[in-house]
């Protein structure tokens, strides 16, 4: 029987275990720290693993007799971690040296800097004796991001106008606090801000060849205040002749980041002159989408990561295709008001929807909701799926006024 060991299997990665059941593959556990949040642990579901053990080096000794077929990324934690044991137990997996290529905000854009590729020019903030060096070398007219290191989704990431508003966010941010992920801040990185639609391509890399698995794009809109307040997340079809040069870019970015195995999230700015990618990870999308991406794509995401983890055969490049249409819509709160769940009735009718597939909200009832500005405090979401892309808009208007109102 194979045996895999998934590193920090929350978020999206408590998505592999059951599947690998299913396929008879024996599943054990590893926390790679014990500082990760309790919102992570919760998500721990342990009767899908025959072990779950806390890292520690001692921990070698049981993991190198049982000849594992691979070690998973389950999450941003991850990362170094799975790395460091491909290495050591002698499976095929990612470089440690490169870890850094994967998880950390400025190393990414040099790489990209290195290889010839399209960029965003950043600056490094290591501790907040930088910032008056830094806001020097920026424009009062120019408007710029700043965002930690090492975080995930937008936490921290703040826009800011020009020399003043730059070095507000800096001396506002949260240097060596620690942020949703458990880990510590390991810095900020200042980048101009670059306008363009944002899209995300989710790939897997079966040694180092890279599957376009699923391409999406965020519609975002102007409101209570900010500009990048997110509408929705849509599906597109990766085989699509216009969306060529950004497959092509990705794949290229992907090389770049020493991506040699395993999924890929990449999200990337279409700008006026060319795509230029943001960031990106060494694991699977988060929140919902693989499971919305197995009723829109086939082979989906979770599959090919899989195939590639136990080095099964690679599929062609264009092998997957869009065999329906899919969105992540984005709850958005306009006002702080005491949050009420939705009655049974209008459940009922959602539920009745015929591209409805579920929606999950971020607070309970009896919060106070916050304003949208961002992502972050985005009250919740819900997504749709069928064989018609307009029927996409109609049940997006129904589930709006029926599950935030």
């Amino acid at each position: 029987m194979e045996t895999v060991l998934i590193v920090d299997p929350f978020s999206t990665g408590k998505l592999y275990a059951p599947l690998l059941k299913a396929q008879g593959v024996r599943c054990i556990a590893v926390m790679s720290t014990d500082s990760l949040p309790k919102h992570f642990t919760d998500d721990l579901i342990r009767e899908n693993f025959d072990a779950v053990y806390n890292w520690e080096e001692g921990l070698l000794e049981i993991l190198e007799p049982l000849s594992l077929s691979a070690v998973i990324a389950g999450c941003e934690t991850a990362i170094y971690l799975t790395d460091y044991l491909t290495e050591v137990l002698r499976i095929p997996g990612n470089s440690r040296i490169t870890s850094d290529l994967r998880r950390n905000k400025f190393s990414m854009q040099h790489a990209l800097k290195k290889h010839g590729l399209a960029n965003i020019e950043s600056q490094l903030l290591s501790s907040p004796t930088r910032i008056a060096e830094v806001v020097a070398t920026l424009k009062d007219t120019a408007t710029y991001v700043v965002k930690p290191l090492n975080s995930a989704a937008t936490e921290g990431v703040v826009f800011a106008q020009g020399r003043a508003g730059v070095e507000t966010a800096l001396n506002n941010a949260a240097w060596q606090r620690k942020n949703d992920l458990g880990e510590i801040n390991l810095g900020f990185i200042v980048q101009p801000f670059v306008s363009g639609p944002e899209y995300v391509v989710d790939m897997v890399a079966f040694d180092g060849v890279y599957i376009i698995a699923s391409v999406c794009r965020y519609t975002k809109v102007q409101k209570n205040g900010s500009m990048f307040v997110y509408e929705s997340l849509d599906t597109l079809d990766p085989r699509a002749e216009e969306l060529q040069p950004l497959n092509d870019y990705a794949r290229q970015a992907a090389a770049a980041l020493s991506i040699e195995v395993g999924p890929i999230h990449m999200e990337i700015i279409w700008s006026a002159d060319g795509p230029v990618m943001i960031e990106a990870g060494g694991r699977l999308h988060g929140g919902i989408a693989p499971l919305l991406f197995q009723q829109v794509y086939h082979p989906d995401l979770l599959s090919l990561a899989i195939d590639s983890y136990l080095g099964r055969p690679r599929p062609r490049k264009d092998a997957v295709s869009q065999i329906s249409h899919g969105r992540i819509g984005f709850f958005c709160s306009d006002e702080q008001r005491t949050f009420a769940a939705p009655s049974s009735q209008a459940l009922q009718s959602v539920m009745e929807d015929e591209a409805y597939c579920g929606h999950r909200y971020f607070i309970d009832a009896g919060d106070t909701t916050p304003i949208t500005i961002d992502f972050a405090t985005c009250p919740g979401l819900f997504w749709l799926q069928h064989l018609s892309a307009p029927q996409l808009d109609i049940s997006t208007a129904n589930l709006r006024k029926k599950l935030w109102c």
